[in-house]
């Protein structure tokens, strides 16, 4: 067999062993839609735990993917304590426990303008599936322009009200960026300023996710109720490498390339 057929062989070998991997699926939903996040993770067999969020109180209990007991604690993301309280209504529509307070302000540390004011949550045990209820966001400052820097870094938008995550200390990504209140889902769905935001990774689990706004001049929280669950990898939002997709496009390329050089 002929170096070339050799290669594209192995290469087609290597990408299909290569196991799919798949990226964070975030939800973005209004508080009547919770339910599509519930479904796609009772859809892989696995089951949604709820925690309540309750006024003064950081640390929340959890089972996780091998039975156990578990906690989060959430801070803010420069590790400094936040607790939550009162509530959030928004026409007649209230998020279902208590809240923190995550309006977005500027500090000197912030590596993105807004995050130390966000949240950071932090798991005693791995979880791969989580959300949570948002009050009052998109209802102005969906005009405010970033910095240069951040839209080249991190390639978002130079203008709108923005929901940002990062897990694991990774890259914060712009999964929500609101140009006008429409952009809210609560806002067409209940007429509400209240949303949803979860998010499943079943690539493998993240041991931490950090939260945060950049609509300055916002007043803006997070809280409700706790969603947690641990879905089997791959089952939801798989997708193959682009590693794994090149090296099969290499090795199909080669194929083709010894094919004709034999019929040459």
């Amino acid at each position: 067999m002929n170096f070339a057929k050799k290669l594209a062989l192995t290469s087609i070998a290597l990408a299909i062993s290569t196991p799919a991997l798949a990226v964070p699926v975030v939800y973005n939903l209004s508080l009547n839609n919770i339910s599509t996040f519930d479904n796609t993770i009772t859809g892989t067999g696995s089951t949604v735990s709820l925690a309540p969020v309750v006024a003064g109180q950081s640390v929340y209990n959890y089972i996780d993917i091998n039975s156990n007991p578990a906690t989060v604690t959430i801070t803010r993301p420069d590790g400094s304590a936040i607790s939550p309280s009162g509530g959030y209504t928004s026409n007649g529509v209230s998020l279902s426990g208590a809240v923190w307070d995550i309006g977005p302000a500027a500090s000197g540390s912030d590596p993105i303008p807004g995050f130390n004011s966000g949240l950071k949550f932090t798991f005693s045990s791995p979880v791969n599936a989580f959300g949570f209820e948002i009050g009052d966001w998109a209802t102005c400052c969906t005009t405010g322009t970033r910095p240069l820097a951040i839209q080249s870094t991190y390639g978002v938008p130079a203008t709108g009200s923005g929901l940002w995550i990062a897990f694991d200390g990774g890259a914060a990504t712009l999964p929500a960026n609101a140009l006008s209140s429409s952009d809210n889902p609560g806002v067409p769905a209940q007429n509400s300023f209240t949303n949803f935001i979860g998010a499943i990774d079943s690539s493998g689990f993240f041991s931490s996710i950090t939260f945060f706004g950049d609509g300055f001049g916002e007043f803006l929280v997070a809280g409700g109720t706790l969603r947690f669950a641990s879905v089997p990898q791959g089952s939801v939002g798989g997708v193959p490498e682009p590693a794994s997709l090149a090296l099969m496009g290499l090795g199909l390329a080669g194929l083709v390339a010894a094919r004709r050089r034999k019929a040459a």
